[in-house]
């Protein structure tokens, strides 16, 4: 805690597209959102000072409040004074700007550099050699590898406290050659989380060449703890931020340091994880880079892809995800080329929103792609860890992204979820239209109160719940019965045929009471009856009975109706669904 009274909060975040800024007030006793405002982010050529770009927002946030932030020799006024000019606090999280190199250097792949990994997820680090005893490289080959790579960090682990030291001491040494033929500015800084006993011959070895962080063992006695190594990691960040000219100016006035975003949305997704007793995943697909991170039972595990989103990277994705995945979630055969040349231009116009129809399928099919290819990312990453990323079972989705919270229809975005998650039962969705959950995760160190009550007035949307059936019945069956009542009285009686949806508005306000009876061979969650209470939101309920319509369907026309109706479904439309004719041309060859 700072000693000083905390009432005004600033939190900007710097994404690759967009600045946001986001003013927290304290309104009847409570913070409060009170202001925001967003504005194209001022990294690279010809600013290249992100300061740019968040006074922008602010002057759009002053016009509307009439609070000054700035004096007249253009630095933030804080804390706040009398007349309400300025701030009490400014928190900075930044995902902007190109990812920082590294080499890993550990003992085994599967232990050290595995830890490694999971550690640096959320740091934006790309990962350019790793560096084990059985690499197969040798002394001249990992010589080789480090240097040409050009990393900016290179992360030593391995052996237990006290334990062996000579395996170490020769990879120490590989590592001592290498950075001394580094030229001088363009030489790595050095993170050990190894065997302490070594952190003296450590400093020895290498001190004189780079700069040396020592953070604790990842490997202690209990089992891999890499709180240590991340707060490390933290401190690299924001350092080498704060040297960037890109950022320099917004290092200088931060009451934070600057965190990276992605760690302040884990630290939001652990807190809900244990909010809801079970597990919480996390989505943030944007337009360069895109974010998982899955919380259950006091772990969270982060996958940050540098190479995957909707904009700037959806060519990359693409390529990565591979057509054929994509092409999946169509209810149309693309033409030739159709699909490269949208991501070609998308990553041109990275603002654009789709211009019909055709368009949007396409988004929405990488999109589902996509985020189904992370969560295969991150359970490989995973693999043999306990409490490993179960998405089927997932009680609380987050999600982040003017792609998916910006379709303006809560229901296309439980519709979405529910493919690209196949969960199983009840999956509440939250959504971060503001842009404050790396914001608020940076803050909860700080003034975890104001978290709270941030989240307790709605900083967060709440999307709405999504009933999924799993199970076999024959298609066109009664798969649900299901009894409504809403607040105001009104009682609704529906039967849910297996291969369809079910769209029940409940407004952001209300609650509904919910008698559901399955089918038998069919369940939610394990259970053929459930009584329960909802709160409502943008999407309301969702009721997916669709099983296995998609992967059965036996034409492209079948996948075309079904996929409109669906469609129609979720959006409330009324007139019957038309599917243009150029969307059921076979395939060109």
């Amino acid at each position: 805690m700072t000693e000083r009274p905390i009432n005004s909060i600033l939190a900007a975040d710097f994404g690759s597209v967009n600045t946001r800024a986001l003013l927290f007030d304290i309104v009847e006793g409570e913070y409060r959102l009170v202001a925001q405002a967003k504005s194209r982010t001022t990294i690279g050529s010809p600013i290249d000072d992100v300061h740019e770009g968040l006074s922008h927002a602010l002057r759009e946030i002053a016009q509307g409040s009439g609070r000054r932030f700035f004096d007249e020799g253009g630095a933030l006024i804080h804390p706040e004074q009398v007349d309400r000019a300025g701030v009490d606090y400014y928190v900075t999280t930044a995902s902007a700007g190109l990812p920082t190199r590294a080499v890993l250097a550990g003992l085994y792949e599967g232990q050290d550099l595995a830890a490694a990994r999971q550690a640096i997820a959320p740091f934006y680090i790309e990962v350019a050699a790793e560096l084990h005893l059985e690499d197969g490289l040798g002394p001249r080959g990992r010589l080789n590898r480090i240097v040409h790579s050009r990393p900016g960090l290179i992360l030593i682990t391995g052996g237990t406290d006290g334990g062996a030291r000579t395996a170490l001491l020769e990879l120490l040494a590989q590592i001592r050659q290498a950075v001394s033929l580094i030229t001088g500015g363009s030489r790595p800084t050095v993170v050990f989380a190894g065997n302490s006993s070594l952190t003296t011959s450590v400093r020895e070895m290498l001190g004189q060449h780079v700069e040396v962080l020592i953070a604790p063992n990842i490997r202690g006695r209990n089992g891999i703890n890499l709180d240590g190594l991340q707060r490390a990691l933290a401190g690299f960040f924001e350092e080498s931020k704060g040297r960037s000219k890109s950022y320099k100016r917004v290092a200088a006035m931060t009451d934070s340091g600057i965190q990276p975003s992605a760690r302040g949305i884990e630290t939001m997704t652990a807190f809900f994880a244990r909010q809801v007793n079970g597990a919480a995943l996390s989505i943030d697909f944007g337009s360069a880079r895109s974010q998982l991170s899955f919380a259950q039972a006091g772990t969270v595990q982060t996958l940050v892809r540098n190479d995957i989103g909707v904009g700037h990277s959806a060519a990359a994705a693409l390529d990565l995800i591979g057509e054929p995945a994509v092409t999946a979630w169509l209810p149309f055969h693309p033409r030739r080329n159709e699909l490269a040349q949208y991501a070609l231009d998308k990553g041109l116009r990275v603002d654009s929103v789709p211009l019909d129809m055709r368009e949007r399928y396409i988004e929405y099919a990488l999109l589902r792609a996509g985020i189904r290819y992370l969560l295969a990312e991150l359970q490989r990453g995973s693999a043999g860890a306990a409490g490993g990323p179960d998405a089927a079972h997932v009680k609380l989705a987050l999600v982040a992204g003017a792609a998916i919270t910006g379709s303006g229809q809560g229901a296309l975005d439980l519709l979405l979820l529910a493919d690209a998650l196949q969960s199983e039962g009840l999956l509440n969705v939250k959504s971060d239209p503001h842009g404050a959950l790396a914001g608020l995760g940076a803050l909860a160190a700080v003034e975890p109160k104001a978290v709270v009550q941030l989240l307790n007035n709605n900083v967060l949307e709440n999307v709405g719940t999504l009933i999924r059936v799993v199970g076999k019945a024959p298609a066109g069956a009664t798969a649900l019965k299901v009894s409504a009542s809403q607040q105001n009285g009104e009682r609704l009686q529906r039967e849910v045929t297996v291969g369809d949806v079910w769209h029940l508005p409940v407004p952001a306000n209300a609650k509904v009471d919910l008698r559901i009876q399955a089918r038998r061979g069919l369940s939610v969650g394990g259970k053929r009856r459930l009584r329960l209470q909802l709160s409502g939101g943008r999407g309301g309920v969702l009721f997916d009975a669709r099983l296995g319509a998609m992967d059965a369907a036996a034409s492209m026309t079948e996948r075309a109706v079904n996929m409109l109706r669906w469609f129609a479904a979720v959006t409330g439309q009324e007139n019957p669904v038309v599917i243009p004719e150029s969307w059921l041309a076979g395939p060109e060859t």
